[in-house]
């Protein structure tokens, strides 16, 4: 036991024996003398105490505030970023939605949308040409899109881009973006706004970071509502028929909403602080520390915006009618 101690302590003694050697070497070479009365004197000296001791006392709490000031105006700055990043969004899918693109992606057409069951206040059309109350109705049905589309990831893209000043430079894990052809787009336009840092050999690797690190911690999320007012979104066989709606396709006046979801990255030390659970003192939960997310050296706050903008479709101006 004695000498198992005695082993994981020898590296910190040699170290000690190594002070203790540098500190004569000092003496030895600077020509000082051993006077123990001065030693004395300087001990018995207590002028200034007070203002070291305060100052001692109160350095921890001033670097801790203002590290908390630095933590919030950083959070404030990604929310604004974050609300951004979600009018950039909506505004690429009122642009790319309407856009002439390979089938099935035609316009006003995307991939695949589904009803979604989440969303409040969803009035089904009737879609029965016998029934009494067929035809325009009040409410309507929100739809949310389906990821994976090309149209879908150029919305998607508009949401990252705009979170990447955000993103942190330093290197978190993540590896190369995997979007390499927005990565080198990045790298250009930043060369040519700063023409100096072709000489910087970091610049590259920071860019490289953000873009790596908005890619994995950006989520879009894509809705439109589509009232019932207009025919639903379904074929009825007629194939010239100009008021029959796609498979696939969005109503050209509908509302679209993008949601943007981003893991905000906190200060190492301020995330590690509020990430600990502290109980309240009359009960209840900490509703602070259960939002904050660990994932690998990062510490997160999620970070929520919406945007919503009516679609820009081309068609035909003739007011549709049911069949």
């Amino acid at each position: 036991m004695a000498r198992a101690m005695l082993t994981a302590c020898s590296p910190w003694l040699v170290f000690l024996l190594f002070l203790l050697l540098a500190a004569w070497a000092l003496v030895r070479f600077s020509r000082a003398q051993l006077r123990l009365g001065r030693l004395l004197t300087l001990h018995r000296d207590e002028a200034g105490s007070i203002q070291s001791l305060s100052f001692v006392l109160t350095l921890p709490v001033f670097i801790f505030v203002m590290l908390m000031i630095v933590q919030v105006s950083q959070l404030m700055i990604g929310i604004v970023v974050v609300h951004y990043a979600a009018f950039a969004a909506a505004r690429s899918a009122a642009v790319w939605i309407p856009a002439a693109m390979p089938a099935p992606e035609g316009p006003c057409c995307i991939s695949s949308y589904a009803i979604d069951p989440d969303a409040p206040d969803q009035v089904a059309p009737e879609t029965n040409p016998t029934a009494v109350d067929y035809g325009p109705s009040s409410g309507g049905l929100t739809y949310k899109i389906e990821p994976g589309s090309p149209k879908y990831d150029k919305i998607a893209s508009a949401a990252i881009l705009a979170c990447v000043p955000i993103s942190p430079s330093r290197s978190v894990g993540l590896g190369a973006p995997s979007a390499v052809q927005t990565d080198t787009v990045l790298k250009n336009a930043y060369g040519t706004l700063v023409p100096s840092s072709a000489t910087n050999s970091k610049i590259g690797p920071r860019i490289d970071n953000k873009l790596a690190y908005a890619i994995e911690n950006t989520q879009v999320e894509i809705r439109f509502f589509h009232k019932n007012e207009e025919p639903p979104l379904q074929t009825y066989g007629l194939p010239d028929d100009p008021n029959e709606f796609y498979p696939n396709e969005v109503g050209w006046q509908d509302q679209i909403t993008v949601t943007v979801k981003y893991n905000f990255p906190l200060l190492p030390g301020a995330g590690r602080l509020l990430a600990k659970y502290v109980a309240p003192p009359g009960g209840g939960k900490d509703t602070v520390a259960g939002t904050i997310q660990h994932n690998g050296s990062v510490y997160t706050y999620p970070l929520e915006a919406q945007a919503t903008i009516g679609n820009e479709g081309e068609k035909s101006m003739v007011t549709y009618v049911y069949q």
